[in-house]
């Protein structure tokens, strides 16, 4: 099982070449890697314009909510 869900706020980490690192977005959709693995899953990540890429687990950050 993913530690990420739909909803979650999530930011890109460093060190992945993406224009991406650093951004926040939220979680979309989660989709099952082919094998059952959960490292393997896919994250679509929704950006502020809207803007959707898919991520693995290991690139990903929760980003805490602001109260």
């Amino acid at each position: 099982m993913t530690e990420f869900k739909v909803g979650d706020r999530v930011r890109i980490r460093p060190g992945v070449a993406t224009p991406f690192v650093g951004a926040e977005g939220i979680i979309d959709e989660v989709r099952p890697g082919d094998r059952g693995i959960a490292t393997m899953d896919r994250h679509i990540v929704e950006f502020e314009r809207r803007e959707k890429r898919s991520f693995f687990s290991i690139e990903l950050m929760h980003v805490k909510k602001s109260s």
